[in-house]
């Protein structure tokens, strides 16, 4: 079985895939720390509407007992958050900022983390149907 057939699982790769080159920019960021004329580099941000955007069978709600009350709106509570992005360069020209750069380390290795275990979740939660004779 191609794991990478279902959707979830293709986002879950290309989400780790993306995480392990920026931490290698990032890594190679903090290697020219020093480096006179160094600039810092980053990957584009994936776009999670992008992602979305892909064709996915509409999922419905079921309601087992006509008590529950169970309503989508579709919005969502959260405000638009802008990037800030600041640099600051150094009289050589090197415009590294190691607490800048070990902070989005930290972000990055947080994101993959949590990428692998939701793919590792997924996995065992497959192989526990299959196992059940579920499918």
């Amino acid at each position: 079985m191609d794991l990478t057939r279902l959707p979830l699982f293709s986002m879950l790769t290309k989400r780790a895939a993306w995480l392990d080159k920026r931490q290698a920019v990032l890594a190679q960021n903090i290697a020219n720390a020093n480096t006179p004329g160094y600039v810092p580099r980053d990957l584009v941000p994936q776009d999670f509407k992008k992602l979305l955007a892909q064709p996915v069978p509409p999922v419905t709600l079921a309601t087992t007992n006509p008590m529950h009350k169970i309503s989508s709106t579709g919005q969502s509570s959260v405000p638009d958050e802008k990037a800030k992005t600041t640099f600051e360069t150094a009289i050589d020209g090197n415009a590294v900022v190691i607490e800048e750069q070990l902070f989005k380390v930290s972000e990055t290795q947080t994101d993959h983390r949590l990428a692998l275990n939701l793919y590792a979740k997924h996995v065992a939660m497959l192989k526990s149907v299959l196992s059940r004779g579920g499918v």
